[in-house]
């Protein structure tokens, strides 16, 4: 059970940071599901050390937290990366219609 804990936590952390890391490359700010997914993970992580494992019901309740936290983070994540594509895309047609009727209206 402590190495379950410990891999959860170093997946959940490492996620976590990540998903924060690519947030401010795109400039989209800090997610707090994020940084709380990060958090998380490292807590499961020192807990897993200090023999949270012996604590079978807790154990398992930190598991199905880290795991649910880790599963809502990433759709939250990956809803705001479609959100942005889609509106990257519509920007960047809307762009080049304008471009392309004055360059006909030019000639």
């Amino acid at each position: 059970m402590g190495i379950l804990l410990f891999l959860l936590g170093l997946l959940a952390a490492a996620s976590g940071a990540l998903k924060l890391r690519s947030r401010v490359r795109l400039l989209l700010g800090t997610s707090p599901l994020a940084v709380a997914e990060a958090v998380v993970g490292a807590l499961t992580v020192l807990g897993s050390g200090v023999g949270l494992a012996r604590m079978r019901p807790l154990a398992w309740v930190i598991v199905a937290v880290t795991s649910v936290m880790i599963v809502v983070s990433s759709v939250s994540h990956v809803r705001e990366l479609r959100w942005r594509r889609k509106r990257a895309e519509a920007s960047e047609a809307a762009r080049l219609a304008s471009h392309v009727q004055g360059v006909g209206s030019k000639n």
